[in-house]
């Protein structure tokens, strides 16, 4: 997902989309498709709008990265669920949802979505402009009831089109719109990550990372 303004990074996406902003001397999104490709992730959707042409013009059709990169452009931005809600058509089967603006080392290899849900989260220790947490991860599912054990939605997943099932096209949001209703139902699984993570919002994000990868 590659479609938000990234307001917070100012002036670096005043003329740029966010995922082009580079840490340790490559672009997040590069790197994001690099990790999806040796997870053998074979093809790869990406919705644009944002200076999205930029985007396509350095990514070309992913022959570069040894996988198929389709772009799903949205005109208007459509929110997390209205972005994949544009795209579904290109799923028959389960797929990972990744946002283009995180950093991690989780290996994607372990996502998999249990018989009868729809979905499945992974969650990270709250950060500390997220204390408080989204939601409680209770025997394996996700929680809307209970107010301990909260956690923070990382962004991965993996979603079942079925998720989407009848949805038309609509500016919405993937976990108020999505996730939640199923999640209510008992549909949606999750799990806690407590590796490397980052969720870049800033330029002093961008710089504490870019730096610490410098030392490596």
């Amino acid at each position: 997902m590659a479609a938000g303004k990234g307001t917070r990074l100012h002036p670096f996406t005043d003329n740029n989309p966010k995922p082009l902003i580079r840490v340790g001397g490559i672009s997040l999104i590069e790197r994001n498709i690099l990790k999806l490709k040796e997870n053998n992730v074979s093809e790869v959707i990406i919705n644009v709008h944002h200076f999205g042409e930029k985007i396509i013009n350095f990514l070309g059709d992913g022959s570069n990265y040894g996988l198929k990169i389709s772009y799903s452009l949205e005109k208007e931005l459509l929110g997390t669920g209205g972005g994949i809600c544009n795209s579904i058509h290109h799923f028959q089967d389960p797929f990972i949802a990744l946002s283009s603006d995180t950093w991690t080392d989780f290996n994607l290899k372990g996502l998999s979505l249990e018989k009868g849900k729809l979905a499945h989260m992974v969650l990270v220790p709250n950060p500390e402009h997220n204390l408080a947490g989204d939601v409680a991860l209770v025997n394996g599912l996700i929680d809307l009831q209970s107010g301990n054990n909260k956690y923070t939605f990382s962004g991965i997943s993996i979603l079942s089109p079925e998720l989407f099932n009848e949805s038309k096209v609509f500016k919405a949001e993937l976990w108020d719109d999505f996730l939640k209703p199923a999640a209510a139902k008992g549909l949606v699984s999750g799990e806690l990550y407590e590796g490397a993570f980052e969720n870049l919002n800033t330029i002093e994000d961008v710089e504490r990372l870019d730096a610490s990868l410098g030392e490596e």
